[in-house]
Parts: C-alpha cells; sequence; structure tokens
C-alpha cells in the first residue's frame, strides 16, 4: 500500500497513523505550525520534529530506533578519571536558553542546523511548562562548557541535542544524566537516529515496535 504523509493539524492527528505503512526513514506527517501542543501528543507516540530551516514542520519515527537503556551505559575508563578530577560542576535547568542555542550553534558549526526559530521558541516554552529539561556542565570559572536538552516523560528522556565547548564536557554532562535519569527511575534515552558516541557508551538499535512497548 503507498504510503501517505499525514497532514497534522490537531493533536489527536498522531494516533491516525498507520506505522504499518510507515517507510523506515520514519516521515510520519507535515504540518504548518509547531504548536506545544502537537509537540507533547506527538512524543506519546515516538514521534519528533525534525526539519530544516527551508521546510515546513516534519514529523519522524524512523526504525531502527537508536536507545540508550541507562543499565547497560557504559562510561569509559578515562571519563570516570576525568569526572574524578573535578573540573566540571554539574547543574539541571539552571539556564535552559543558553543550551538551547549553545546546540543551535554547534549545529550550525558542523552540518548545519535544524534548531532553527521556531525550535527554540516551542521548546523554550515546553520548558517553562515543565516538560523539556537542560543538564549543564560548568567549569572552575562556572562558565557553562557542556550541556545536553530534550523532553522528560513518564517512560525516557527523549534526548534532541548536545554541545561542548571543552574537552569531555559533553560526556560528562551525559554521565551525570545518566546517573539522574537513574535516580528517578527512567531506564531509557532515545538518541532517535543512530549516533557514534550513544553507540560507544552502550546504545542499540531497537525496533519501532519493541521502542513504542517502552514508551506506551
Amino acid at each position: 500500500m503507498e504510503n501517505k504523509i499525514l497532514l497534522i493539524r490537531e493533536p489527536s492527528d498522531f494516533c491516525k497513523i498507520d506505522f504499518t505503512n510507515i517507510p523506515d526513514d520514519g516521515l510520519v506527517g507535515i504540518s504548518e505550525d509547531l504548536d506545544v501542543n502537537l509537540i507533547l501528543s506527538s512524543y506519546k507516540y515516538g514521534i519528533f520534529p525534525w526539519f530544516n530551516q527551508s521546510e515546513p514542520i516534519l514529523w519522524w519515527s524512523p526504525n531502527p530506533r537508536q536507545v540508550l537503556f541507562i543499565e547497560k551505559y557504559k562510561p569509559s575508563k578515562t571519563l570516570l578519571k576525568e569526572i574524578k578530577k573535578n573540573k566540571f560542576k554539574f547543574h539541571i535547568n539552571k539556564n535552559f536558553s543558553a543550551v538551547i542555542h549553545a546546540c543551535k550553534n554547534m549545529q550550525r558549526n558542523q552540518i548545519g542546523t535544524w534548531i532553527d526559530s521556531r525550535i527554540i521558541a516551542s521548546y523554550t516554552k515546553l520548558h517553562q511548562m515543565g516538560y523539556t529539561h537542560s543538564f549543564e556542565v560548568y567549569n572552575l570559572e562556572n562558565a557553562l562548557v557542556g550541556g545536553i536538552y530534550g523532553m522528560l516523560t513518564k517512560t525516557a528522556f527523549f534526548g534532541e541535542s548536545m554541545f561542548h565547548f571543552e574537552n569531555n564536557a559533553s560526556k560528562v554532562c551525559f554521565y551525570y544524566l545518566c546517573r539522574w535519569l537513574k535516580d528517578k527511575g527512567i531506564g531509557v534515552i532515545d538518541a532517535q537516529v543512530k549516533s557514534e558516541h550513544i553507540s560507544q557508551w552502550g546504545g542499540e538499535l531497537i525496533s519501532r515496535d519493541k521502542f513504542m512497548d517502552i514508551i506506551m
């Protein structure tokens, strides 16, 4: 059966998606707006927005999906030695705006950015509502040098992007993020698409169906 990309107008539209006809790249829908209620509804079904600045809002659910189960996280011996040096301080939600803008600039310097003004506005509003969070590391001069932001639900942390300005800063941030999530009873981090960093830390690819079983 031919796949038809759904036009998303309301949060309830996500439950109408027939995943049996979705290709593995995972494009499931398109919308004109990036309303926060659309975003909140999309994550319930393992769907996330991802698009370039010149594009409309595109919604995705790739198959397979890369995740990291917290109990399988493997910090390297080198990283553990780095953490023992106490060169970094870890904070949560101290400066969400600085983190998301740093992620945007880091992406732009590397391969272009999908974090445009629409993403920043919507995820900042979600942060103010208590849904998205920033995890941050500062050096001993109290400068922000690494961070991660993403969506936190009752079942998973959906990592959106990370950055670093100093060597190992994002790795240290990820280490403390995993510890914090474990303390909260969250067992899985969604990396959405394959990342070499996440793979090295214990990430694995799982089917879309298995991912849905985890988060639903």
